[in-house]
């Protein structure tokens, strides 16, 4: 995956990335281009940045919708 598809995932505006991963909107801008490539150090806080979003994301999905119970067998399965 590139750095551009990692962000456009997070739909999150740049700035934000930018603050998340310790750079400058410029830096992330660049490495979006393919001008500059990101650093391992980047990488992995762009990942990590993706997982705490991902988590949220999860969870708010279950506020929408819980998550059912655990299955019941209906009464032709039993």
């Amino acid at each position: 995956m590139t750095f551009k598809e990692a962000t456009d995932l997070l739909s999150m505006p740049l700035e934000e990335i930018a603050s998340a991963i310790g750079k400058t909107y410029a830096t992330v801008l660049a490495y979006r281009t393919g001008g500059r490539l990101p650093p391992k150090e980047v990488t992995t806080k762009l990942a990590q940045l993706m997982r705490e979003r991902a988590k949220d994301l999860q969870e708010r999905a279950d506020e929408l919708d819980p998550p059912s119970k655990a299955h019941m067998p209906s009464r032709r399965e039993r």
